[in-house]
């Protein structure tokens, strides 16, 4: 699994793989520094100091834990091996907000879950300008793979022009504004190549509700990020079988998908299907919207020295075997890296690429909500189900019951069996329950589970 990291260096703009040896080579490249930056004792910079990652979410999702991931673990690669802590400011993009206006002394850092390119033009929530951060470097894809299920007589997005069977997705959607990102990209490659599809509007749509959706049959498409990665493990067979399929590859074309744990991408990337008109409003709007996953970025205007420091800190630890393992096994993708210097290049080209097609943002954005949006609520999930136990994963955490995925929680869910208080680990398959619950974080949970 991390036999290569993905390195975007040099004058290209595609990335290349490389080998932890090669990763050595870049980090030796670093020795010099940049011309303009002064040397300073790093160890007494930082010794005894605290640097803040900032992060734009609540406590608990991938973001925030990632966050805390380097928290506890960059300090001893960084001279000095300063405290870390994570301070979490909403809503988004409260953060980066804050970070912008923050002394450029290295001390308060962006952990990003996103490029954000362009945000100030369309958010007015936004003040900052995010090509002048200062960046530390990115250690994620932004992967964006449009699935539908193997029933979808479609293998690709030009093989669904003009097609009969629709394509339905459930977003939570309300408005124009709403449309951004993934969905905006796969409204735009709908609408050039004439696809069949829905877009209904649901409360919230995380990844649990998506594959129970999904597993009704209320719903036969989903828009995945990381997703990709770890649906091999979240449904086994899901890819092997024919379950899923994708249909298209929109995550950015300079840093290809890898293949999951149980197939390849079998589709090249969307970009190669458009022509040049296309093109030139998908690499303006999407691609700056999937340059890159997660990362860290300081306030503008650091200094070249305290700069070169936390960038040269930043790979070091993506090169140590044990943290990287660790990475992967909380991010649930490979571990694939772009270095500051080079990152801070691609955020200039990228926004400026971005400002041209603004305008055309707008319209396309509205286009593609007139055109697929309907509107429709999907039904929710009823507080009470009731029939037999079809799977149990995980000791009893998660059950199916009436086509329901429910999570068993070991402090908040009542068990019992025959009327008797039990464990949610003696739950077999077979047995006929009756269950009460309600959404909670995206999941639903139940409050009492009484089978017999």
């Amino acid at each position: 699994m991390l036999r290569q990291i993905a390195f975007a260096i040099g004058v290209s703009s595609r990335p290349v793989f490389l080998s932890m040896a090669a990763l050595s080579l870049v980090l030796a490249g670093f020795a010099g520094g940049p011309a303009q930056a002064a040397e300073i004792d790093a160890a007494k910079y930082f010794k005894g100091k605290t640097i803040r990652l900032v992060v734009d979410f609540k406590p608990g999702g991938g973001t925030d834990i990632q966050a805390r991931y380097f928290a506890q673990r960059w300090g001893k690669f960084i001279p000095g091996n300063p405290n870390l802590q994570v301070n979490n400011l909403i809503p988004n993009p409260a953060g980066r907000n804050y970070v912008w206006q923050s002394k450029p002394d290295g001390l308060t850092l962006s952990f990003v879950s996103s490029a954000s390119v362009g945000r100030k033009m369309i958010d007015p929530s936004a003040i900052f300008d995010t090509e002048k951060f200062t960046q530390i470097g990115t250690h994620a894809k932004r992967d964006v793979v449009l699935l539908v299920r193997g029933t979808v007589p479609y293998n690709s997005i030009p093989e669904a022009r003009g097609g009969k069977v629709q394509i339905t997705l459930a977003e939570p959607i309300g408005r124009p504004e709403d449309l951004t990102g993934k969905l905006l990209a796969v409204g735009m490659l709908a609408m050039w190549f004439d696809v069949p599809l829905k877009i209904v509007t649901v409360a919230r749509s995380g990844t649990s509700d998506a594959l129970l959706m999904l597993e009704r049959g209320d719903v036969n498409g989903w828009i995945a990020g990381s997703q990709w990665y770890s649906l091999p493990t979240l449904r086994p067979g899901w890819f092997k079988n024919g379950f899923l399929k994708p249909i298209a590859d929109i995550g950015n074309p300079d840093a290809p998908s890898i293949p999951n744990a149980e197939i390849k991408m079998p589709i090249p990337n969307a970009v190669t299907w458009l022509n040049a008109e296309q093109r030139a409003l998908w690499e303006g709007i999407v691609i700056p919207e999937v340059l890159h996953g997660k990362g860290i970025a300081g306030p503008p205007n650091m200094p070249a020295d305290i700069t070169k420091v936390l960038r040269v800190a930043y790979l070091k630890a993506l090169k140590d075997p044990e943290f990287a393992k660790g990475l992967v096994r909380i991010q649930r993708q490979p571990v694939s890296v772009i270095p500051g210097e080079k990152l801070q290049k691609m955020m200039i080209s990228y926004t400026a690429a971005f400002k041209k097609q603004v305008s055309n943002y707008k319209k396309i954005r509205q286009q593609v909500y007139d055109r697929y949006f309907k509107g429709i609520k999907m039904p929710t999930i009823p507080t009470k189900i009731a029939g037999k136990i079809k799977s149990i994963r995980r000791g009893g955490r998660l059950i199916s019951v009436g086509g329901f995925g429910i999570k068993i929680s070991g402090s908040r869910t009542e068990v019992t069996i025959d009327g008797k208080a039990a464990k949610r680990k003696t739950l077999k398959v077979g047995m006929s329950c009756k269950v009460k619950g309600a959404m909670r974080k995206g999941k639903y949970e139940a409050k009492t589970v009484k089978c017999k």
